[in-house]
């Protein structure tokens, strides 16, 4: 009876033993799974939760501007319309400066036809960088004289095509066969002191149409503004000189304004050789305000 008793007590206790050991391993297996609970739900938290952004760099930060202080492309060139005349002049000084080859026609009267008149004077002085050549008008001959006038030296080549004759007027070129150089670069036109206001008027119209002056794709022509002349002069210097102005403001041309430097002067008259043609002195000075005008 005492051995069943002992017997039934051990097998009590190993059953005890089992349970508690069970009970334990439930428990650790409860812990386990509680710690990777809360890993997993604070990693998903994390996730979950950006981080505090750091300050943007500067260039990606764009202050409030209002639109006027900030003006589009479009609008700046709205603002600054582009000036014909400066247009033009720009184009003209290129041709007087730029490193390569250059053709340049003058057309004009007696005030630029002689040797000791300003054009050749610009003449000698754009030969110090270049080799310039002038060829002159023969009016006797309806030609050009044969031997030109070499200025300077140098790998750049100006050549001058000098159309001007005695008592030239705007209609010249249009009957001379050969006046007008085709591949003109830039053209000059010298004309004001002959010639009947109206005939001035209607010639230099038709003869700006045949250069096409002011056009896009035209090679730049510029005007001048004469100098003033004597009272006593029979012809038209004023009337005409404010046709060249005005042709050359309705086509948005530049002129180049020798009436304002010789009166600028101080003494216009002493500068004149006659009534109307200048001297040494006045063209000079004449060359001068040219070389001044195309300096870029």
């Amino acid at each position: 009876m005492r051995e069943k008793l002992g017997e039934t007590s051990k097998l009590q206790w190993a059953a005890l033993v089992v349970l508690v050991l069970a009970i334990v391993a439930l428990l650790v297996v409860l812990f386990t799974q509680q710690q990777d609970y809360r890993t997993d739900a604070e990693a998903a938290r994390e996730s979950n939760v950006s981080a505090p952004a750091a300050e943007p760099p500067a260039a990606t930060v764009e202050p409030s501007v209002s639109p006027s202080a900030s003006p589009t492309a479009s609008e700046a060139s709205e603002e600054v319309p582009e000036n014909a005349v400066d247009a033009v002049t720009a184009a003209a000084q290129a041709v007087v400066n730029r490193g390569d080859d250059s053709v340049i026609n003058v057309l004009g009267d007696s005030t630029s036809n002689t040797s000791s008149e300003w054009v050749y004077r610009w003449a000698e002085e754009l030969g110090g960088d270049a080799a310039v050549t002038v060829h002159t008008w023969n009016p006797e001959a309806g030609t050009w004289y044969v031997e030109p006038r070499t200025y300077g030296e140098g790998d750049r080549a100006i050549t001058i095509w000098n159309g001007s004759a005695a008592e030239g007027t705007p209609g010249f070129p249009l009957e001379l066969d050969g006046m007008i150089e085709p591949e003109a670069d830039l053209t000059i036109l010298n004309y004001g002191h002959w010639g009947d206001p109206e005939s001035v008027a209607s010639s230099l119209e038709e003869l700006l149409n045949t250069l096409d002056a002011g056009a896009e794709d035209a090679a730049p022509v510029v005007l001048t503004a004469q100098n003033p002349a004597q009272p006593t002069w029979v012809g038209y210097a004023d009337t005409n000189r404010d046709a060249m102005r005005a042709a050359a403001e309705e086509r948005e041309l530049p002129v180049i304004n020798i009436e304002g430097a010789f009166e600028d002067s101080g003494d216009w008259e002493s500068l004149l050789a006659d009534e109307v043609n200048p001297n040494e002195d006045g063209h000079q000075l004449w060359a001068e305000a040219v070389s001044g005008y195309f300096a870029d």
